[in-house]
């Protein structure tokens, strides 16, 4: 009886800070666990691993591919980020920073989500690479990539050679070269990869260029208006009409590395393409890993613009 008295005597408040209490007794309970400890000695360890590794690959870009490399900034940023990360943490389980144990527990939690979110993603983008085009495409747009002077990059050289391959094997499909001219580039990307395809042996007349674009988005848009031109100017020559009404045929096939083909074939379709795959140039360079984290935050940019 007495018992009931004292439970009826408690308000709502005082039951809610008593289970509140509770969690908190719980919580550094956990927090202080011997599973917690080793979770966050193996966080600080994947810290040092990172930094470590992040130092010999921004060498090895350097090395390869020059300080002028394109994100070339993203690995001493997170290197430093990471090395400030472990000195904390160190300093945590060692008991001088004690008092921010929970805040790096719940920052050691994040950061394991976000390797798992970073990684899913990753093996999306790496699936679409390795997909098989359409084989009885009607065109083939070939994406540009830097030049160095009038040297194709081995990026775009590896385009060139995928985008050659598939020409040969399919005489039907014409080409579209896209790609405008850049800092450093004494000609145009398009004209960079019409060269290399006519020193594969694709004919002249199989080549349409596109020689305004900047990004892949204009890539697609200006190539999308060339192949509507061609289809119009083909139309009017044979009387007949083009397989659309936009110009557009159905089948259109992407050419670019592995690790671009889903934001590539993705961007496509959002901006009206009919069926469109991509051949990904699956050869590895220094580069390889770098360009698949930058597509990463190139997916999710896209994203919040609204056009994947």
């Amino acid at each position: 009886m007495r018992i009931g008295q004292r439970a009826a005597g408690r308000g709502p408040g005082l039951i809610l800070e008593e289970r509140r209490s509770l969690a908190g007794k719980r919580l550094k309970r956990l927090e202080r666990s011997k599973g917690m400890q080793v979770f966050l000695w193996i966080t600080l360890a994947a810290l040092l691993l990172y930094a470590v590794f992040a130092f010999l690959y921004t060498t090895a870009i350097v090395y390869a591919s020059g300080k002028a490399t394109s994100f070339l900034w993203f690995w001493p940023l997170t290197l430093l980020i990471a090395l400030v990360a472990a000195v904390g943490l160190f300093l945590v389980l060692t008991g001088r920073l004690a008092c921010l144990r929970r805040a790096a527990v719940c920052l050691s939690l994040l950061f394991w989500l976000c390797l798992v979110v970073f990684f899913s993603w990753e093996a999306i983008i790496f699936s679409a690479g390795r997909r098989a085009p359409e084989a009885d495409a009607s065109y083939v747009i070939i994406l540009g990539a830097q030049v160095r002077g009038e040297v194709p990059t081995l990026v775009l050289e590896a385009r060139i050679n995928a985008a050659a391959d598939y020409l040969l094997k399919h005489p039907e499909a014409v080409a579209v070269a896209s790609g405008g001219q850049g800092s450093g580039e004494r000609i145009s990307e398009a004209e960079a990869i019409k060269r290399g395809l006519m020193r594969r042996g694709i004919a002249e007349e199989r080549i349409l260029t596109e020689e305004r674009s900047t990004s892949t988005a204009e890539n697609l848009k200006f190539s999308a208006e060339v192949i509507a031109a061609y289809e119009t100017a083909a139309a009017v020559s044979s009387g007949g009409i083009p397989e659309r009404a936009d110009g557009l045929p159905e089948k259109v096939v992407l050419v670019t590395n592995d690790f671009h083909v889903y934001r590539a074939t993705r961007l496509a379709g959002k901006m009206g393409y009919g069926q469109v795959s991509g051949l990904g140039a699956t050869e590895f360079f220094a580069v390889t890993i770098q360009y698949y984290v930058r597509e990463f935050f190139a997916i999710i940019m896209e994203s919040l613009r609204g056009n994947l």
